[in-house]
């Protein structure tokens, strides 16, 4: 054993040999008053040991204050009568003589309640009424002790009422404590909190002590107040009971979370008092307790009455709380709690359940137009229209905003389906809302258990996973622009796949996946290669090379297009420089998406990668197209004015298909008329083609622009195109789309044919 465990031992070890003394000295008549002095050092010592133990905690430090208070109480009362008395062998004369500190050794026991009151509250995250609880087990316990030694004591010793009551009440307060300890540890779900099993062992050990004084007084254990074995047991016992006590305090505190105080512990007092004060009552018929013990008895029943009331206020209020949980405060329908609890029900009774997902259209326009107080007469409104048109087992739903939900229990798909038309077409009649009639329509996307099981199998996920599909199957409708949609579990892949690639096409920007191809660029006069598009292309490591239109839309609409084009500008002003090093001064074409021109960043961005790569920006040709610059005019035509202020040209793509070509042709100053394939591919057999073409031409000319013409696919298109007057071409006639490693080869090949008459062979797909 190490020294400091040694200096801890040594109180322990020091207090076991005066105990032992103080019962040497005591068991003979001459040194009772040594024996007396040294057991109140002894309980000195016990109540300056729990003193530092409550100065030391860390925890519960205010609930061992109040046990070294009250051990102080109980020593200093009960010195306080064996000084009155002058001496410490206490007889019926003296407690008779000196009832006001018989009754003052009792105050102690409020101060013991309090702090295992302070302990359960720590550790219970609300404790109701627990002093109730402890005035019942008093009552009752005083109804007992008078009916047992009342009339016995009384006899035996002649003591009052008074007196012998509290005589009494010492051995029961005692009891009280211990039980109270056990049902502690009981609320706790017996948690290993070894402080509370020892404040049991303590008061046990103090209980028995003071029922064998209480029987030596009543002359069942040797005369009445002599001294003797017993008198010397009882007092030794009781500093064992103080040094328990000591030895609690001394525990360490378990971290344990705070519970929540339910389940049958919480009605073990009031139940138990019940039963005994009924056990009273019962034998009071047939043999007469005194009136004391009756009287205490039916106190007792009065406090279970209380303790019932208060039970059953706590009980409403908890069923007010249950029912505001599974309520929406707005429109008092179920909220998304209740939808959860009705759709768990029905999937325990093995009931097929339908669900619909409705989403009101054009509420945020009411919101913002009249207000959210508006918003919120509209929602209470369709409320009380939509349970109007429901059948009556369905269970309407607020899930938030302006979303509803419906459970149909025992309903598929077809029958969800019915009632969504229905719902529909309740919503079809205008609402006033503030004196103005306001139309609101729905999305509305239904799914059923049973239609998905035959599907799919069982419902992963369960609840959860059929409101995620009622919800995929509203989206379906909302991007049809409103009505019903049936979950479609293809459909539903798909969107699903989508949502997969496009976590997959934010690592592969970060990864360097995205690769170029770039298709040539002619000069119809004289044959040359002028320019090169840039055409992105996605090397996924799953799925291969992919093409723009797989993954270029979804970009655009999750907000990765700015970084597409931050990769395709670098890669395509890179592969440009290298071809001005190999000697082939080309420039490069890149395709802005609509959100690049609503960024204002973006000329910042061109010069500052051209500049990086040492490209002369005139070398670099951004496309964009009419649909993309009637997004926002005001917008685009700043950017794009951004755009020709670093120098580079700007490309006005697929002309002829937009609707406001000639007004953007006169507010834009662009180097470069892209006509739209589907002109080029008739020109060479129709007329009327060949004349819009030859018109544009002219049109672009005379605007001090060049009219490249993309789609050309065989030599009798591209001969009509030089007749009609355009300037350049591209398509598979002249190559497809080719990777930049292939690019300076096919033009160092494209030069040699053209020197022998050959044509140029297609370049690796």
């Amino acid at each position: 054993m190490s020294r400091a465990r040694h200096l801890q031992a040594l109180p322990a070890a020091v207090f076991v040999l005066a105990l032992a003394a103080s019962a040497a000295l005591a068991v003979r008549p001459a040194t009772a008053a040594a024996a007396a002095t040294l057991q109140g050092l002894l309980w000195v010592a016990v109540v300056a040991a729990l003193a530092v133990a409550a100065a030391r905690a860390t925890a519960d430090r205010a609930a061992w204050a109040l046990f070294a208070s009250g051990t102080a109480v109980l020593v200093l009362a009960r010195l306080a009568l064996y000084a009155a008395a002058g001496s410490p062998l206490v007889d019926p004369v003296v407690l008779e003589r000196h009832g006001p500190l018989v009754l003052a050794t009792l105050l102690g026991y409020p101060l013991f309640y309090a702090a295992q009151v302070a302990l359960l509250r720590r550790r219970l995250h609300r404790v109701r009424s627990p002093w109730l609880d402890g005035a019942l087990a008093v009552l009752l316990l005083a109804a007992a002790c008078s009916a047992l030694f009342l009339d016995p004591l009384q006899r035996a010793t002649g003591m009052g009422v008074t007196t012998i009551a509290a005589a009494v009440a010492r051995p029961s307060m005692d009891v009280l404590t211990a039980v109270f300890a056990l049902t502690t540890c009981s609320l706790l779900g017996w948690r290993p909190d070894r402080r509370l099993p020892l404040v049991a062992a303590a008061f046990t050990v103090l209980a028995a002590a003071d029922v064998t004084d209480l029987l030596r007084l009543a002359g069942a254990a040797g005369p009445a107040g002599a001294a003797g074995p017993v008198a010397v047991a009882v007092d030794v016992v009781r500093l064992c009971a103080g040094a328990l006590l000591v030895l609690a305090a001394r525990q360490p505190a378990p971290r344990l979370p705070r519970r929540h105080a339910e389940g049958w512990p919480v009605l073990l007092a009031p139940v138990g008092v019940l039963l005994a004060s009924v056990a009273l009552l019962l034998v009071d018929r047939w043999s007469r307790l005194p009136d004391a013990a009756v009287v205490l008895t039916f106190a007792a029943v009065g406090g279970v009455t209380v303790k019932v009331a208060l039970a059953f206020d706590e009980l409403i209020r908890l069923l007010g709380s249950a029912r505001q949980a599974v309520t929406d405060d707005l429109t008092g329908l179920a909220n998304r709690r209740a939808l959860f609890q009705r759709l768990a029900g029905t999937a325990a009774g093995g009931r097929d359940t339908g669900l619909l997902l409705v989403d009101l259209n054009r509420f945020k326009e009411v919101n913002d137009t009249l207000g959210h107080h508006r918003g919120d007469d509209l929602l209470r409104a369709v409320a009380v229209r939509l349970t109007g048109c429901l059948p009556q087992e369905a269970l309407l739903t607020r899930l938030g905003g302006d979303e509803f939900a419906v459970v149909l229990p025992g309903a598929g798909t077809a029958a969800g389906h019915r009632v969504a038309e229905d719902v529909l077409t309740a919503l079809a009649e205008p609402f006033t809302v503030g004196g103005l009639a306001v139309h609101v329509g729905a999305s509305i996307g239904v799914a059923a258990t049973g239609a998905v099981r035959q599907v799919a199998g069982p419902l992963p996920g369960g609840d959860a996973e059929l409101l995620r599909q009622a919800d995929a199957a509203m989206y379906v409708a909302k991007r049809a622009g409103g009505g019903v949609a049936v979950y479609d579990e293809a459909v539903d892949r798909a969107a699903r796949d989508r949502l997969a690639l496009l976590d997959d096409l934010r690592a592969g920007i970060a990864a360097g996946q995205l690769v170029l191809h770039y298709q040539p660029q002619v000069d119809l006069r004289t044959g040359g290669v002028v320019g090169m598009e840039a055409l992105v292309r996605w090397q996924h490591p799953e799925h291969g090379l992919l093409a723009p239109a797989a993954f270029l839309d979804l970009a655009e609409e999750r907000g990765l297009m700015t970084s597409v084009t931050e990769e395709v500008l670098r890669q395509a002003v890179a592969e440009a420089v290298r071809w001005r090093e190999a000697g082939r001064p080309l420039r490069v074409a890149v395709n802005l998406a609509t959100s690049c021109l609503l960024d204002a960043a973006l000329p910042g961005r061109v010069r500052d990668v051209a500049a990086a790569a040492g490209l002369d920006p005139r070398a670099l040709v951004l496309e964009i197209t009419e649909t993309t610059l009637m997004s926002d005019p005001e917008r685009s035509r700043r950017t794009v004015a951004g755009l020709l202020d670093t120098g580079a040209g700007v490309s006005i793509d697929d002309y002829g298909t937009g609707y406001s070509s000639l007004a953007y042709l006169r507010d834009l100053p662009a180097v470069e008329l892209k006509l739209d394939r589907t002109f080029t591919a008739r020109a060479a057999r129709d007329a009327r083609s060949a004349a819009i073409v030859a018109g544009t031409a002219d049109l672009a000319h005379s605007l001090g622009m060049r009219l490249l013409a993309e789609g050309v696919e065989d030599a009798a298109t591209l001969h009509r195109l030089g007749e009609l007057g355009v300037d350049e071409t591209q398509g598979y006639h002249h190559a497809r789309p080719m990777p930049a490693t292939q690019v300076l080869g096919w033009l160092e090949q494209r030069g040699s044919t053209a020197r022998s008459g050959r044509r140029p062979p297609a370049p690796v797909r």
